[in-house]
């Protein structure tokens, strides 16, 4: 009888050592679950360390954008000669020519061929050149909408990282924010400033701000066509449009 005591204590005392036990790597299970979605949420918000290659990418992206200020300080038909539109165009042809020769100085780690982002920043720009002969503001205002707006995308995106868009996890609030800021005001300007006296600011602002708007979104999409190639094309096409309305 008292053996069959002791025993009868003995399994209730193993149940409970069991129950305890499970009770603990349950718990912990879920620590480290908890734990684990955390870590993946910082990982994907931490910002990525930016190297010299890339650091000198954003500036070579940056730096054509320069280009309408410079001109504000050069005496110069509105709308341009051909002259000028000629220049513009061998620059632009020079600027191609060199990156692509130079690309591996800036070539991400893997990339091999940088014919699809630097073609694709720099068509659009010729393109728009070409065919609105006489509204040169438009080409201006896409370029400068691909190198500050998208330029300044990637750059803070990359530096200071931030939660992940909803519709595409590669690309982050922060950098879609900082399109915006950047592009919109400096689209805006250049626009104004190369429309001439024919143009209100408030016209620019609606021109800018607008083509800025939309080719901020068709750069947050997923999709497998060039970053440079759909911004400078949706700013070229709603620009166009905007300013048709306006003048209509």
């Amino acid at each position: 009888m008292l053996e069959q005591t002791i025993g009868n204590q003995a399994g209730v005392a193993l149940t409970t050592v069991a129950s305890v036990n499970s009770l603990d790597l349950s718990g912990a299970t879920t620590e480290l679950t908890n734990s684990s979605r955390i870590l993946r949420r910082w990982t994907l918000a931490r910002p990525k360390r930016m190297g010299a290659s890339e650091v000198r990418r954003r500036l070579l992206h940056m730096l054509p954008g320069l280009l309408p200020f410079i001109l504000w300080f050069i005496p110069h038909p509105k709308p341009w000669g051909p002259i000028l539109a000629n220049v513009v165009i061998f620059l632009t042809a020079a600027i191609v020519g060199t990156s692509l020769f130079r690309f591996a100085a800036f070539a991400r780690p893997g990339e091999t061929d940088g014919r699809a982002s630097i073609l694709g920043y720099a068509f659009p720009v010729l393109l728009a050149l070409c065919l609105f002969r006489g509204r040169e503001e438009l080409g201006m205002m896409t370029l400068a909408i691909l190198a500050f707006g998208d330029g300044s995308a990637t750059l803070c995106g990359l530096a200071f990282g931030g939660r992940r868009l909803p519709w595409n996890r590669r690309k982050t609030l922060t950098g879609l924010v900082c399109f915006l800021l950047f592009g919109a005001p400096l689209a805006t300007l250049v626009y104004w400033g190369e429309a001439g006296e024919g143009a209100t600011f408030q016209a620019a602002m609606l021109c800018g701000g607008l083509a800025t708007l939309t080719a901020a979104i068709a750069e947050s999409l997923p999709s497998r066509i060039n970053d440079n190639l759909r911004v400078g094309f949706t700013a070229v096409l709603v620009g166009a449009v905007v300013q048709t309305l306006m003048l209509a």
